[in-house]
């Protein structure tokens, strides 16, 4: 790769015609610098194939991100690192080329799911952009007529128990459950709400690819908890959603770990008058999984 390449990607971050930029230039080249043998082991790994250096150059966050206290609350060098090869390795275990060029150089939205609301169009889509990069490498969206409503920040990553695949989910971003569009949807999905269903929905990219389990940061976790003041509070819970999704604090409190499969209640565990309703929502749900894994499977190797 080009000796000017971190130029490149400095320059492609930030608007160096500007004074804020241009010291946040400045400040991300001497970061390089001052970690050059693991900022140059990232850059060979780029370098080991065209398909990774156009991916590279399409998206230059990918070497901000290890160069900044992003993902999670007290992430080292060495860990962010690894985390975006990691990231770009099980991409390549499992796609072709074609996904990651969509996502990181043309950065379209790869739709996997669709369905209606009042005729117009609810999807669930990957996408990635660089508002998202402090949070993960990748977004899974949720939108109505193209407006998003909710995201996951993510990543894919090894388990370092067990070297199995796992993802890790660096936010969940999305309206106040007041919001009338929110109950509407909530209502025409069977009483199911729209921040469980994007999260069915990377449940069900994990059972697609095979994934072993999904890990989320806690409140204590969020990355911008490494430097913010300590009198400020996240306005999110997230703990509350991972724990209602069935998640469990691991003994690494920033984060919690969660099953792919969502627990349903049989028929008999539910009331006479919710069944009905539990039929209707159980079948939305499997319609979902069975789109999402067609759609990921145009892409499989």
């Amino acid at each position: 790769m080009e000796k000017n390449i971190l130029e490149y990607i400095g320059k492609s971050l930030y608007q160096t015609n500007i004074l804020k930029e241009m010291k946040r230039y400045l400040v991300f080249r001497t970061r390089c610098r001052l970690h050059s043998s693991m900022v140059n082991d990232l850059l060979d790994f780029f370098a080991a194939n065209e398909h990774r250096e156009k991916w590279l150059m399409g998206n230059p966050s990918f070497v901000e991100q290890a160069t900044r206290t992003f993902f999670y609350k007290g992430s080292t060098w060495e860990e962010r690192m690894q985390l975006v090869k990691d990231h770009v390795l099980i991409m390549e275990q499992y796609f072709g080329p074609e996904l990651m060029h969509e996502l990181y150089v043309e950065h379209k939205k790869v739709q996997l799911w669709e369905d209606t609301y009042f005729d117009k169009p609810l999807t669930m889509s990957l996408w990635f952009h660089a508002g998202q990069r402090k949070e993960g490498c990748l977004s899974l969206v949720l939108s109505y007529e193209g407006e998003e409503l909710y995201q996951i920040m993510f990543w894919f990553a090894k388990n370092p128990a067990d070297g199995k695949n796992v993802i890790y989910i660096g936010a969940l971003q999305g309206p106040q459950n007041g919001n009338d569009l929110i109950k509407g949807l909530t209502k025409a999905f069977f009483g199911y709400r729209t921040k469980n269903l994007i999260f069915y929905g990377l449940r069900s990219l994990a059972k697609a690819m095979k994934i072993a389990n999904i890990y989320a940061v806690a409140n204590e976790g969020y990355y911008a908890m490494s430097h913010v003041r300590m009198d400020r509070k996240l306005k999110t819970d997230f703990g509350a959603f991972w724990q209602e999704c069935e998640g469990k604090q691991c003994s690494d409190r920033r984060f919690y770990i969660m099953p792919v499969e969502e627990y349903r209640k049989s028929m008999e565990e539910l009331k006479p008058s919710k069944r009905a309703q539990h039929r209707r929502r159980f079948a939305k749900m499997d319609e979902m999984e069975a789109a999402i894994a067609e759609s990921l499977a145009h892409y499989k190797k």
